[in-house]
């Protein structure tokens, strides 16, 4: 009657919000007590990746496992809607499933974590009693992209995503005995969607970087995220096409850094005058170290967002829209604007004074609010409250 943990999302490379999550709660819980965990590999893991993993994780079982190919992959999408329709899967979750894992499961008692919205696929035909840590409501999140779609084909696609997916969602809810989600605002959410209470809320949280000395440079811009993620990248073009021209203007430069960028993209965005494009980074502290000031320009997407906690731990000062800083309590850290224009001209009003005070309070915050030890404690408190740290391993 031990502890099972499940992640589909392997957290090695701590590339994007994602693994940050897992590894920490993943650390978190090997604190106190002894688990197994099972975890998809991405398909450029390593047998190296995996011994790291084990090597950060003491006392803990670490099993892997490969998602299982489609049986029609050949076919493209073709093949692969089909066949996750069949599941009751979003193809991004099937993507993520391993039968192995499942099966794993099956012979399994005591209790369960499950991570992340893929890992709903797990819940059902166990013994487990499962805990679910959902980073978003899949039937609000879905849904916004479908506003978003371009062109009657996107929108057919994007309604067929959005009604697996609510489907998926509430069948996996069905199946655990507790949920968390990461702001009160998606704690509204999934009422609204499930009719299902939060048991508790779990705030996505950052480290305070080592040996990080900030020395920013005057009108030097940062943007951090992962350029795979859709409502980023259409942040990023909405906010270059409607207000870059005037900061450009004014001596503004922009640096574009995060995982998963394409060389279409890179061209498409080093077109833009005053934008270097940098992508992924394996040590964030240079990069952030001389930005004056970092932009968070999105307009869907729900929960707190790790690349604003991320600017803000390394002591930079954070310009958003509402979507960009929700979770994140009303600070002098933070100046908010509804529209790309907006943005643009909280930029540019900012004196260096107000930004050297905007610096300040960033990582005060972080230390006070969002720091990994706080998000051990309240993680660690709230699954034992609810009887899933009781059993001894």
């Amino acid at each position: 009657m031990g502890l099972t943990v499940v992640s589909t999302f392997f957290p090695i490379p701590q590339d994007r919000g994602d693994p940050v999550r897992v590894l920490m709660m993943l650390r978190a819980i090997a604190k106190v007590r002894g688990y197994t965990l099972l975890a998809v590999r991405r398909p450029e893991t390593t047998d190296a990746q995996v011994e790291e993993l084990r090597a950060l994780l003491p006392g803990v079982e670490v099993r892997d496992f490969a998602a299982t190919p489609y049986r029609l992959d050949r076919l493209g999408p073709l093949g692969r809607y089909p066949e996750s329709l069949g599941g009751g899967l979003p193809p991004w979750v099937r993507t993520r499933y391993s039968r192995a894992l499942h099966d794993d499961l099956r012979d399994r008692a005591g209790a369960g974590v499950a991570i992340g919205e893929a890992a709903g696929a797990y819940l059902a035909d166990t013994r487990l009693r499962w805990h679910w840590d959902k980073a978003n409501v899949l039937a609000t999140s879905s849904r916004e992209d479908v506003a978003e779609a371009p062109g009657m084909a996107h929108q057919i696609r994007a309604r067929y995503l959005a009604g697996i997916s609510a489907r998926f969602e509430a069948r996996a809810l069905a199946h655990c005995g507790t949920v968390s989600v990461t702001s009160d605002e998606e704690a509204a959410r999934l009422l609204t969607s499930h009719g299902r209470k939060a048991d508790f809320t779990l705030p996505s949280c950052v480290p305070v970087p080592d040996g990080h000395v900030p020395a920013p440079r005057q009108r030097e811009l940062v943007w951090l995220s992962s350029f795979a993620y859709r409502s980023n990248l259409l942040g990023l073009r909405r906010f270059l096409d409607e207000a870059w021209e005037p900061l450009r203007r004014a001596g503004f430069a922009l640096t574009l850094v995060g995982s998963g960028l394409s060389n279409g993209m890179r061209d498409e965005l080093a077109a833009y005058d005053g934008v270097r494009v940098l992508g992924y980074v394996d040590d964030l502290r240079p990069v952030l170290a001389g930005a004056r000031a970092g932009i968070v320009p999105l307009w869907s997407g729900a929960g707190v967002k790790l690349k604003t906690l991320t600017l803000l731990a390394h002591s930079v000062p954070v310009f958003s829209t509402p979507v960009g800083v929700e979770g994140v309590p009303p600070t002098v850290a933070v100046r908010v604007a509804p529209t790309s224009v907006g943005l643009a001209d909280q930029l540019l009003a900012a004196s260096e004074a107000e930004l050297d005070e905007m610096a300040a309070e960033a990582l005060r915050l972080v230390r006070e609010r969002f720091s990994q030890e706080w998000f051990a404690t309240r993680l660690v408190e709230s699954l034992g409250a609810h009887g899933y740290l009781d059993q001894a391993p």
